[in-house]
């Protein structure tokens, strides 16, 4: 035997750890499943509007293209109609399929954990099971967009690959949750563990200040439509959309109650907002301009000047900071120093700044030509000005508590 005969058979065999697993089609179907589901959610309600509709002339074909452009739209993929650019995200819609990819992603990972041993999980976990997810939504994703060539609206052909950033962020908020609660988190446990602890520690209740933030978006509207009922129903009537239409366009408004959430909250930090160009709405008055006949949007304000006292709305981002600051100082020791305390509340408020405007990139943009190329409020002034005040509010609890920590 040959020396060189020798070194092939006493070398090892190459890891098969590199590149991806032979078997990660196999998990092509989880993806494909979250992906149909939430198409699905669009699609039904489509066919179903098509076939009760009377004497329609539009063919089947082009009612499911137009629920799968929704579908894109929903991932935050602007679409084209006509000459015009749709990138205005129904932030309900966005919601509801994040919601349920996360559920998908949360299931696959308590599913393969439990199958394969723990040295190997994470192994699989980059090797088959993401990439064979990932492929099956992008090949969802790419039947959608073939069936958008039946309507009038469709998305950029790269919007097959962009809205894998929808299951990225679910996995993000999976193991993210699994670390929360000392499970395995590969692939983000080992990132999170170089962080400094008050980093980590101002995360969730950043998250909270946020939900905070939209929740006082969310009364507002409710308030709105409540002190302006008999505008938004007469414009209801006025369309005249019949029973099956008159539920499609109230569920349609639902999934904009987000983004109407925005604006409110745009309002009420300050920047405020506009819906068609030339429209302004802030804390100093309104100037609405000539709406479209969108029923909800009658719960706008007339226009002319708001009374002084109004302005006093700005305290409320200033009252989150606050509230804010205590969840992350509540837990602190007590003999913590303040400059712990108040690095640890600035991270936090900066994460709600950060992730209302994140939420305000996707809820703000264009739904048609010249004065629809903007509708919403500035993404940048609305971040600019709550960052602001959040930061207010947490340096005042910090304050107090630093005098409560003196007199006792």
């Amino acid at each position: 035997m040959s020396l060189l005969e020798r070194v092939r058979l006493t070398r090892p065999p190459r890891s098969r750890s590199r590149g991806l697993d032979p078997a990660w089609w196999q998990e092509l179907l989880p993806g494909a499943r979250a992906a149909v589901g939430t198409w699905l959610l669009l699609a039904l309600p489509a066919l179903l509007v098509w076939v009760v509709a009377p004497l329609t002339t539009v063919p089947w074909g082009q009612a499911v293209g137009v629920a799968s452009a929704g579908w894109f739209l929903g991932h935050g993929i602007p679409v084209a109609l006509g000459g015009a650019s749709i990138s205005l995200t129904p932030l309900g819609l966005w919601a509801l399929i994040l919601m349920v990819t996360t559920r998908s992603i949360r299931r696959l990972l308590d599913r393969s954990e439990a199958d394969a041993p723990a040295k190997t999980w994470q192994r699989q976990l980059v090797t088959r099971i993401l990439p064979g997810y990932a492929g099956g939504y992008a090949a969802a994703a790419t039947a959608a967009w073939l069936l958008t060539l039946a309507g009038p609206a469709r998305p950029s052909p790269l919007g097959v690959i962009g809205v894998l950033w929808v299951p990225a962020l679910a996995l993000l908020t999976c193991l993210g949750g699994r670390y929360a609660r000392d499970e395995a988190a590969p692939l983000v446990g080992r990132a999170l563990d170089r962080l400094p602890r008050w980093a980590v520690r101002a995360v969730l209740p950043g998250l909270q200040g946020a939900a905070v933030l939209g929740g006082l978006g969310v009364v507002l509207v409710l308030a709105a439509v409540l002190v302006r009922f008999g505008t938004v129903t007469g414009l209801h009537s006025a369309l005249a959309p019949g029973l099956v239409g008159g539920v499609v366009l109230v569920v349609g408004q639902l999934l904009f109650t987000p983004n109407l959430a925005l604006w409110a909250l745009s309002w009420i930090a300050g920047p405020g907002f506009g819906v068609v160009a030339g429209s302004s709405i802030t804390v100093s008055g309104a100037q609405p301009g000539l709406l479209p006949l969108v029923p909800v949007l009658g719960a706008l304000p007339s226009g002319g000047a708001f009374p002084g006292w109004v302005v006093a709305v700005l305290g409320l981002p200033v009252l989150v900071g606050a509230v804010t600051s205590y969840l992350v100082t509540r837990p602190m020791a007590r003999l913590a120093s303040w400059r712990s305390k108040l690095t640890t509340s600035a991270a936090a408020v900066t994460v709600s700044a950060l992730t209302i405007t994140i939420l305000a990139v996707l809820g703000t943009g264009s739904v048609g030509l010249e004065r629809l190329r903007h509708v919403g409020p500035s993404p940048v002034l609305l971040g600019a000005a709550l960052l602001g005040e959040l930061l207010l509010g947490a340096v005042l609890w910090v304050g107090v508590d630093r005098v409560r920590q003196h007199l006792h």
